[in-house]
């Protein structure tokens, strides 16, 4: 009975040690709010029809801006939708790309861009349109970030 007693206890004990103790391979990662640039939906790349479908990337978007202190990058994070519209009811599955073009402030240099393959399937049975809540997240260096940058969205 003393040995159950006894590996019990040094059980328990291990187990009150090993939790008040941090783990040193956890990184934690330092963030704090930045103010976001300025962005915008390219107009001629806002929509696109494929086959029986219109499909168009929402005006009601936003972004989160964080600055990630010890990687010096500010991460970017959009919520936005796309719209899809059937004239009638056939294909159940579209492809388009979401794209991010970073660029300096006076736009005559691109600094990144970046593709995301989107599937937008129709799921409900009946509808003509369906709303697809979607969000990506980039990261930019702090000093390319400093010096200013302007945002643009489309679809393709």
């Amino acid at each position: 009975m003393k040995n159950y007693k006894f590996i019990i206890c040094l059980i328990l004990t291990f187990f009150l040690v090993s939790c008040s103790i941090s783990n040193p391979l956890k990184k934690e990662l330092k963030v704090s709010n930045k103010d976001c640039p300025q962005s915008l939906i390219l107009y001629e790349a806002r929509s696109i029809t494929l086959d029986n479908a219109n499909i168009e990337l929402q005006n009601n978007y936003n972004l989160s801006c964080y600055l990630l202190i010890d990687e010096s990058k500010v991460e970017i994070s959009t919520n936005y939708k796309i719209n899809v519209s059937l004239s009638e009811e056939e294909k159940k599955t579209y492809v388009v790309d979401f794209m991010i073009f970073v660029t300096n402030l006076s736009e005559d240099i691109t600094i990144a861009e970046f593709q995301y393959p989107k599937d937008l399937k129709i799921d409900r049975e009946g509808y003509t349109w369906q709303n697809f809540d979607l969000n990506e997240k980039i990261q930019i260096d702090l000093d390319t970030y400093d010096e200013g940058i302007k945002i643009f969205y489309a679809i393709n």
